[in-house]
């Protein structure tokens, strides 16, 4: 996918990708919001920045999002945290303290 952000443009064919998973997004309705799981991934360019790519939807009936945005190191950090995924993690941040 390719997006003009911030004036520059962001192709994620030649980025990285760290990592998948699939997130919960809200989709506003007329009296009340649906909740519905996407496929999701982050991915890294050549020059650091961090993308978060949000696609299809898991449940068939929902539109996909097909959302590129770009996130902060702390951001991604703190996904990592939530998904458990310490390899990913110390791949891109360095080894974590024992505790």
């Amino acid at each position: 996918m390719k997006k003009i952000i911030n004036n520059k443009i962001y192709d994620t064919d030649n980025c990285d990708i760290l990592v998948s998973y699939f997130t919960i997004v809200e989709h506003p309705g007329m009296f009340c919001s649906s909740y519905v799981k996407h496929e999701a991934k982050i991915y890294k360019t050549q020059k650091g920045t961090y993308l978060r790519y949000i696609g299809r939807a898991k449940d068939t009936g929902w539109e996909d999002k097909n959302e590129l945005t770009i996130i902060s190191k702390d951001k991604f950090k703190k996904i990592l945290i939530d998904l458990n995924e310490i390899e990913v993690y110390e791949k891109e941040f360095g080894k974590l303290e024992e505790g």
